[in-house]
């Protein structure tokens, strides 16, 4: 099991909870009902900053679809995506829909 923390989503739902290995973040959000937004197509909107608060890694290794998206929203830098690729490792802002859990971590909503 991992800890998720959600942070500034709403003060009702903001809290600790708990996520399988390998949970997508979406489905957590809203077994628990955080108020976060799930896109369908356009997911400029559906951003969020993750911070690891584990030692392991804890996002899913992110597809070249999912960096490209970061990069065109301006969530990250073409270099950061090339260091994600390169060292498989998951930048700070992820889009939600894409997200697995694979360890403790801190989730907060993305302030462009």
């Amino acid at each position: 099991m991992a800890k998720v923390i959600f942070m500034h989503f709403d003060k009702s739902t903001d809290g600790i909870y708990d996520a399988k290995i390998g949970e997508p973040l979406v489905r957590l959000a809203k077994d628990k009902g955080i108020p976060m937004e799930f896109c369908k197509t356009d997911y400029s909107n559906c951003l969020v900053s993750v911070e690891n608060i584990s030692d392991e890694e804890p996002t899913s290794y992110m597809e070249d679809e999912e960096l490209e998206l970061l990069v065109e929203y301006g969530a990250i830098t073409p270099e950061d995506a090339e260091i994600c690729q390169q060292y498989t490792v998951s930048p700070k802002i992820r889009i939600a829909q894409m997200m697995l859990i694979k360890g403790d971590v801190l989730i907060k909503p993305f302030k462009k």
